[in-house]
């Protein structure tokens, strides 16, 4: 089994622990991955159609962190890559696993992504495997 975890390296305080913890739990399953990495969010897109079109992987994984601010930049991010992953996963032969968090504030994303308590990252990681899995018996 081969995935392939995207992260973006914006809010990469954040990214990078849910990075940490998704990369963790692969390890532990004794899985194969690859890490690319992006700009933003929106890149996240791109780069999992890019992946997928290569057919070398079983999962995606698309890590990033959009937190809310005082502008409207927020939503049109949240829209355009929750549209983009879900519209291409529909599309596509390998399943993409949502790993973004979408936060009102970076308290909470913290606390989404510290890797001492509630790291999503493992989840997203199990969420993959299990699709892979899933991919590979039907």
């Amino acid at each position: 089994m081969q995935i392939a975890v995207i992260t973006s390296q914006f809010n990469h305080e954040i990214t990078l622990q849910l990075k940490e913890g998704c990369i963790n739990r692969l390890s532990e399953k004794l899985t194969s991955f690859q890490n690319f990495s992006v700009p933003g969010a929106i890149e996240l897109v791109y780069a999992s159609k890019q992946i997928a079109n290569t057919k070398k992987f079983d999962a995606i994984i698309v890590l990033g962190a959009i937190i809310k601010g005082h502008t409207d930049h927020y939503e049109y991010v949240c829209n355009f890559v929750t549209h983009g992953i879900g519209l291409l996963a529909t599309f596509v032969e390998t399943p993409i696993i949502f790993g973004i968090l979408t936060t009102q504030n970076e308290e909470l994303a913290i606390e989404r992504a510290d890797i001492n308590k509630m790291n999503k990252g493992l989840e997203f990681a199990d969420a993959a495997i299990e699709m892979a899995n899933f991919k590979l018996i039907i």
